[in-house]
């Protein structure tokens, strides 16, 4: 069993293999000064923002780079995982 994250989403849904296997080889071909770049908080004020949770498996060392590159005050996991995720989407 694969660890799981919980985010905050505003792209649409997609399969969760396709959305496993494109993270996993974004996180692992990234370094770790560019994900924590990628991982800035998005602006609160946009109304138009529609959040959803989406559940994700994902393997434990990738897993471990998301939560690294998404700590702190200035920084979202949920960002960084749409931001990797939305050239996909569209």
């Amino acid at each position: 069993m694969k660890p799981h994250i919980i985010i905050r989403s505003e792209l649409p849904p997609m399969n969760p293999q396709l959305r496993r296997d494109i993270l996993t080889q974004k996180v692992r071909a990234m370094s770790d000064e560019e994900l924590r770049a990628l991982a800035t908080r998005r602006e609160r004020k946009d109304p138009g923002r529609r959040l959803h949770p989406v559940g994700i498996g994902l393997p434990s060392d990738v897993l471990d780079r998301l939560t690294a590159a998404g700590d702190g005050p200035e920084h979202s996991v949920s960002a960084l995982v749409d931001r990797l995720l939305e050239r996909e989407s569209n």
